[in-house]
């Protein structure tokens, strides 16, 4: 992993490229690229089909895949949910350089991992407190997701749709709501493997990344959880995150009453 980000890295400072997405992943991607100050290596924007898209984005065209020449270097800027269509996409059209940079978006952004491989109490890190003000509402509403997938409510499905919709569009929403159920089904059935390490601050009050791993964890008791740690303090998580952390006046536009009252009593539960 770590020879594919050198090589992302590398690409980003020195070659022209193809940002292949539009959605978040896209929108964070750009945003550092901008930082790093390599914004003139981005040729365009590519997307699968124009339907529905705006005809520039950032200042940058959106092209659709198969108008782009296959000569081209992609950086494919999506979630894990839509990487295997497109590259197999990219594959059928003759691309041969192209390049997932979802799992390197945090260490672009924050830096290499201070430490690798830690292991972390999984109890201990869902009752940590996160700073005043801000509603850490994703570990409830993941909790109650889960307890609707197993038919222990009726909520957590539409209130994990409605979450995701803040940030990313219905389709993708749901098919993430479909992936997670997948993925806490197979946790049901004791395969309980962790892929990917989850991403910590540097003092263990911010996951970084892997938030739903970890309530997996938790709801299915497993004791550890291993995690890489970022150097990273709440602004610039803030900054790269898009605001995952919702103020009151945040919960009070997205949500009703009602379901504000769940999360918070949810989020007690998992506090206490």
């Amino acid at each position: 992993m770590y020879t594919e980000f050198l090589k992302i890295e590398s690409i980003i400072e020195k070659e022209n490229f193809v940002i292949y997405g539009t959605g978040s992943v896209a929108k964070r991607f750009s945003k550092i690229i901008k930082e790093k100050g390599y914004w003139d290596n981005v040729s365009n924007y590519a997307v699968s089909s124009l339907q529905q898209v705006e005809a520039y984005y950032d200042g940058k065209d959106i092209k659709e895949i198969n108008e782009v020449s296959n000569d081209s270097i992609v950086m494919i800027a999506v979630h894990n949910i839509f990487i295997d269509e497109i590259i197999e996409k990219l594959k059928n059209l003759g691309f041969s350089r192209y390049f997932w940079v979802y799992p390197y978006l945090f260490d672009l952004s924050f830096g290499l991992p201070i430490e690798r491989n830690v292991e972390i109490d999984v109890r201990s890190l869902v009752k940590g407190s996160l700073v005043k003000g801000l509603k850490d509402v994703y570990n409830p509403i993941l909790y109650l997701a889960i307890e609707s997938a197993l038919f222990n409510n009726t909520i957590g499905r539409d209130l994990y749709i409605k979450y995701m919709c803040i940030f990313c569009s219905e389709k993708a929403a749901s098919k993430r709501w479909l992936d997670f159920v997948k993925r806490i089904h197979k946790y049901e059935s004791g395969d309980a493997k962790q892929n990917y390490n989850i991403k910590l601050s540097n003092k263990l009050d911010i996951v970084i990344d892997g938030s739903h791993r970890l309530m997996l964890a938790y709801y299915f008791n497993v004791e550890k959880i291993l995690a890489d740690i970022y150097s990273c303090d709440i602004k610039r998580y803030i900054e790269f995150a898009e605001n995952m952390l919702l103020n009151d006046e945040q919960l009070q536009k997205y949500f009703t009453q009602e379901e504000i009252l769940l999360i918070k009593e949810v989020d007690l539960k998992l506090k206490a």
